[in-house]
Order: structure tokens, then C-alpha cells, then sequence
């Protein structure tokens, strides 16, 4: 799987961009602000959906345009595919339009996209993943689910609604209003089945990722000491910090029947759900304890990178063939040593698509094999 050939239409900083990508890696070097990190952007947004730093897709259409366009060519082991999404930013006091999916020049839902484009992305803002509130790492893991798992994106949306309408009813009961116990008890009910399945998902990838986790970790413990990144503690584990066990729907289901028995009164009281996957959480250890409780900035850059090539590997094991690679200014803070680890680590026949302020940040074995594209503001290749 590889993104042969990317073109964007008044996105971010760009007026039109048509490029066509290498097999293996591919470095966009330009100073800060050139508009590197717009082009892994977009191949983010049309693989998973969302982008990893705006929240609205006005803040990704060029200032002074309506509408901006991404399109990806994806070469696949049956074919190509063709990814188009149209974003929109209409005028001020104009109705905002959703945004458009083409999947071969047909319109879709977003969800008939998952898996299409597979990618493992590492931006600037995942160094704080592991120290951030637990809702991030949830994130994390939906994402990576969701790429494979089409029922798990759409049931976490169902999910939410779920608990936005039972909060709502909550809040009613804390004010001492009567609340239909046939309506209270419907949304027990679908709160527990999507409960349930989410969270077993959830863990069973967790589960999944713990040995090629561990491997990962090993590349980056003997790395070099430097005072950016430090040796990463021994005894690095990986769980997933559920309120219930269970191995499968049924255990699941059963143990949150009892939880909500256990936590009516308190939920009346705050007028809240306590009981759902929304309050678990991705638990990284060394040596028994919390690895962010104590770990320097170095060793949760290197964790996290090593998160992210055991997520590589499991996405590796559902689709057949290696992700694609996003590295946004990933080796900039990375001693010699962990960025040749890093480099070593990706495999030989996946695409890695890499930014850098200049060559130099590259390490040999990336500089190498890789093709490199200039970038300046606004202008790719030239």
C-alpha cells in the first residue's frame, strides 16, 4: 500500500499541488512554515477522516477561496484507488456545507473510506500522548481501530450520543424531576451493548500490541544517553485500564449491568454516566509504575515512537501490507543514535513520507534511499 500520487486545490497554504510520490521514502525539506506538514496533513485527512491539528475544515481551506480539494491516488495490492474530499468554508452568514467523500469519482460515506489508506502518523503534538488526559489515548486507540474496523467508528459515535442523551436525563433526576424509569432503562441498555463491545475491542488490540511494543521499546533502550533522550526504563508494559473485564460480549455485558446497579445513586447524584469505555484508559508501565508519573521528556518521545511502530505492526497484520509512514518533524529532538534506530526500524518496502528543515536532520540510512522534495512557501519541488 503506497500514496502514489497527491493533489491538493486551495489547501492550507497551497493554490495547487500535483506530486507524485516515490515507492519508498520521500523527505519535504523547507525551513519552518514552508508547508510541509499541510502535505502529511492531507494524506492524514483522507485516510482517517480527521486532521491531527484542526478542529474545523475552515482553518484547512487557503484564505480567500470556499472550497478546498484533496485528492490521493492509492496503489493497492488488487489496484488503485482514486481518494477525493471537497472541504468547505462558505462566506459569513452562509449555511456551512458537510463535507463531500469520492471514493473513485463516486460519492460515499465517510465510513465506506476506512482502509482504504492505511497510515501511522506521528506529528509534534503525540509527544505528550502518554502525559495528556486519558480521552487522548482513548482517541489513539478508536483511530487505529477504526481504520481497520468500520462498526467501531461508527458505534463510538452511537456511543456518544448515547451517554450525551442518558447524561441528560441524569441531570434531570438530580433536580429532583420525574424521570420514566422504561426511559432511564432503555438507554441502560444501549449503553451497556455498545459499552461492551467497545471496550472488548479496545482490549483485545491492546492485548495485540503488547509484544511488537515491547520489540519496538528495545530498539530505543540502548540508544545512546543524551539530555533529550534519555534510555527508556526496563520492564516497559502496555495495558488497557478498563472498569470491567471480561473475554468476551457476554462477560462484558453482565459486568456492566452490575456496575451501573453500583453507581446509580452517585450518577443521579452528579448527574453524569460514571460506568462506560469512556473512562478507561491506555496504561504504559516500566517496572510496575506509571511511565508519564516520572518519565522524562526523552523517554515519553521515545515511548510513544515505539507505540506507534507496535500500532504499525498490528495494522500490518489486518491489511497485508506496511502502513503508510507520517513523520512530521520527528527527528528533530532525537539524539543520533534514536533517529538511526527510528530509520532502521521502518520497514524496507513501506513508504515513508518524512519532513525535515534540511537534509542534514536526516540520518544516512533515510538521507540515502530517500527522495528529496523542496519545499518553500506555497511551492513544492521547485
Amino acid at each position: 500500500m503506497r500514496v502514489s500520487r497527491l493533489g491538493l486545490e486551495d489547501f492550507r497554504s497551497y493554490a495547487e499541488v500535483d506530486l507524485t510520490l516515490a515507492r519508498g521514502t520521500t523527505a519535504f525539506v523547507g525551513a519552518n512554515g514552508a508547508g510541509k506538514t499541510n502535505l502529511l496533513e492531507a494524506i492524514h485527512l483522507a485516510a482517517r477522516g480527521d486532521s491531527p491539528r484542526a478542529h474545523d475544515d475552515t482553518e484547512m481551506v487557503r484564505w480567500g477561496t470556499t472550497t478546498a480539494r484533496v485528492r490521493i491516488e492509492v496503489d493497492r495490492p488488487e489496484g488503485q484507488r482514486r481518494i477525493e474530499l471537497v472541504l468547505f468554508s462558505p462566506p459569513e452568514g452562509e449555511r456551512r456545507r458537510p463535507r463531500r467523500y469520492l471514493l473513485d469519482g463516486a460519492g460515499k460515506r465517510p465510513d465506506d473510506l476506512a482502509g482504504e489508506l492505511v497510515v501511522v502518523a506521528f506529528f509534534p503534538e503525540d509527544v505528550a500522548l502518554l502525559g495528556a488526559a486519558p480521552s487522548a489515548r482513548r482517541r489513539y486507540l478508536d483511530a487505529m481501530l477504526a481504520q481497520i474496523e468500520r462498526a467501531h467508528r461508527r458505534e463510538t459515535r452511537e456511543f456518544q450520543r448515547v451517554v450525551e442523551q442518558r447524561n441528560a436525563l441524569l441531570r434531570v433526576a438530580r433536580d429532583e424531576l420525574e424521570v420514566p424509569e422504561a426511559e432511564m432503562a432503555f438507554w441502560d441498555r444501549e449503553l451497556v451493548r455498545l459499552a461492551s463491545s467497545i471496550s472488548l475491542r479496545r482490549a483485545r488490540v491492546v492485548a495485540e500490541l503488547v509484544e511488537p511494543f515491547r520489540e519496538a521499546s528495545a530498539q530505543f533502550a540502548g540508544a545512546t544517553l543524551s539530555p533529550l533522550a534519555e534510555p527508556l526504563p526496563p520492564g516497559l508494559d502496555l495495558a488497557y485500564g478498563g472498569q470491567v473485564q471480561g473475554d468476551s460480549v457476554e462477560e462484558r455485558t453482565a459486568a456492566y449491568e452490575v456496575l451501573l446497579g453500583e453507581k446509580r445513586e452517585r450518577e443521579r447524584w452528579q448527574g453524569a454516566t460514571l460506568v462506560g469505555p469512556h473512562r478507561d484508559d491506555l496504561l504504559v508501565t516500566a517496572g510496575g509504575r506509571d511511565l508519564p508519573s516520572f518519565a522524562s521528556r526523552g523517554e515519553h518521545r521515545s515511548a510513544v515512537l515505539a507505540l506507534k511502530l507496535a500500532e504499525a505492526s498490528w495494522l500490518r497484520s489486518r491489511v497485508g501490507s506496511p502502513p503508510v509512514f507520517l513523520l512530521d518533524d520527528v527527528l528533530s529532538e532525537l539524539d543520533p543514535s534514536r533517529r538511526d534506530a527510528l530509520a532502521r526500524a521502518i520497514p524496507e518496502d513501506a513508504q515513508a513520507l518524512v519532513t525535515a528543515a534540511m537534509t542534514t536532520a536526516l540520518p544516512d540510512t533515510l538521507r540515502d534511499r530517500a527522495a528529496i522534495i523542496p519545499v518553500r512557501r506555497g511551492e513544492v519541488g521547485r
